[in-house]
């Protein structure tokens, strides 16, 4: 056999292999997409309850149970749990009601309340002590939470000594409130010589994370961020980057393979693959190769002249990157590449607002702190755009932990900024009208027990809501955790209505009217 069909038996070998691996993996996905998850739990419920035989043998063997988050499980696994612990009832549920915040997505509280009816020997433990945060801090997480109707009454306690007070600022708009945040937590790293990786801004929505983005890569700020995509990196803001960074750099070679070809300008692979080999050959970036005689003989004239074409419009761009308004080059930019049409090709035409919305969102903010810092698109976006940022599989990178409030149960933080603590955010409109505010108010709970050391909160006093800014009012939770371990910063307590005082006012002034009658 000659070398060369023994090549392409294994060859072929290796496509057959990986058609059937393919194949494999195409079956398992349709599978998994045909899954009717609360199945999941629907089937082993129905399963034990219907064959006793299989049902003794599942207790037996599992003779010790253990349910961690048990505030988190749903209608199905209570079920569960009960036929796997049978009569005996060996079991342990770890769980805080004061931490349910999951009914948007089937968890059930009355799983919770059930225990004590079905299990009357049930043990009740309390874990009051608190291990992570100063008692300011608890202090305010339980003035809160007892507004609520409760299940099992606990007060968390520390020995951590009293901590500092809380503090409340008071912004004119969410961009004031996200640069207030990042210069209040650069002041105090520096003063308490902390890491970046000590501090956290938590918030009720992801759409809160654009601004303070902005504004920590402003500052040269490192971040991580869960619970979300970055703002920055939604593939239609690299795309605009990438622009951007070419501009700034023709030498940047993935800058230029992500601008030539999205959108698509007529410059196929073939011709990218040529420049390439080209370019590496000379060692040359891929913009400048592509004006050399050398790769103009390599490629066909229909090849070359849509490339030619394109790296003429970004050398016109820079020209006018360094004097022009940065506003009107961005205008420019878009209306050359035909981003908004390109879009339109590309998705359904809500997605392809939204993703238009987005650019709009960065161009704006570009050419807004070009004119504010007096500097050309070129200065800005070599300050900006170009910034390298952590990657996100460091896990022990020194960065400030961006994250909703949902995504951060669980962990915990020196240092938490909570922003957008008003009206219609937290508590979020929609849950006031669905009669879930105790929910709400379990998050916000949530979000206060994450600190250990510091919290500070803020509100805006307007914010922008679609393309209108509307009035806002700070949150009825602020007043809940009580004024006495609590510091405003700015404009005071003005707009902090009191709820908690002003429930007891209003018990104390029944009384005495019980009392006149």
């Amino acid at each position: 056999m000659l070398p060369g069909e023994a090549a392409r038996i294994a060859g072929n070998e290796g496509e057959a292999r990986a058609a059937r691996a393919y194949a494999s993996y195409a079956e398992t996905l349709r599978a998994y997409q045909a899954v009717d998850f609360d199945d999941l739990i629907a089937l082993p419920v129905r399963l034990l309850e219907t064959q006793p035989a299989l049902r003794e043998k599942w207790q037996n063997r599992l003779r010790y149970l253990l349910v961690d988050e048990y505030q988190d499980t749903n209608a199905g696994q209570y079920a569960l749990l009960r036929l796997l612990a049978g009569q005996r009832a060996a079991f342990t549920a770890v769980g805080d009601d004061d931490q349910s915040i999951y009914g948007w997505r089937g968890a059930d509280l009355a799983n919770l309340r059930g225990l004590p009816r079905d299990y009357p020997n049930l043990r009740l433990i309390k874990l009051e002590q608190n291990y992570r945060s100063t008692a300011r801090i608890l202090q305010a997480a339980n003035a809160l939470i007892a507004n609520n109707e409760k299940l099992f009454d606990k007060s968390l306690w520390s020995e951590l000594g009293p901590g500092d007070p809380i503090t409340v600022s008071a912004c004119p708009d969410q961009e004031r409130e996200a640069e207030s945040v990042v210069m209040k937590l650069q002041a105090h790293r520096f003063e308490h010589r902390g890491r970046f990786s000590d501090y956290a801004i938590l918030y009720r929505g992801n759409f809160q994370a654009r601004a303070v983005e902005e504004f920590l890569r402003k500052q040269r700020v490192p971040y991580r961020l869960s619970g979300g995509q970055s703002f920055f990196d939604k593939s239609e803001i690299r795309d605009i980057a990438a622009h951007l960074r070419l501009l700034a750099n023709t030498d940047d070679d993935p800058a230029f393979i992500r601008a030539v070809s999205t959108p698509r300008r007529g410059v196929g692979s073939s011709t990218l693959q040529a420049l390439g080999e080209y370019a590496g050959e000379r060692h040359l970036p891929l913009f400048t190769a592509a004006f050399e005689e050398g790769f103009a003989q390599r490629v066909q004239a229909r090849q070359l002249a849509p490339l030619l074409e394109f790296a003429a419009f970004v050398r016109r761009l820079q020209q006018r990157a360094e004097h022009a308004p940065a506003a009107s080059v961005l205008d420019e930019l878009l209306a050359g590449i035909a981003y908004e049409d390109w879009l339109r090709t590309q998705d359904d035409a809500r997605t392809a607002r939204s993703r238009l919305e987005n650019v709009r969102e960065l161009c704006d903010w570009l050419g807004r702190k070009a004119a504010e810092e007096g500097k050309t698109l070129l200065a800005v976006t070599q300050g900006i755009a170009l910034m390298s940022m952590i990657e996100k599989d460091e896990v022990d990178a020194d960065a400030v932990q961006l994250s909703t409030l949902h995504a951060a149960k669980g962990l915990e933080f020196k240092h938490v900024f909570l922003i957008g603590v008003e009206e219609g955010v937290l508590p979020h409109r929609e849950a006031q009208a669905e009669n879930r505010l105790e929910e709400e108010r379990r998050l916000m709970y949530v979000g206060i027990t994450r600190a250990q050391r510091s919290l500070h909160l803020s509100y805006a006093e307007r914010r922008l809501q679609g393309r209108q800014v509307m009035p806002s009012e700070a949150s009825r939770f602020i007043g809940e955790m009580g004024r006495a371990d609590l510091r405003f910063v700015g404009r005071g307590s003005d707009g902090v209505p009191d709820r908690a005082g002003g429930a007891q006012r209003l018990a104390a002034l029944r009384a005495m009217l019980g009392e006149a009658r």
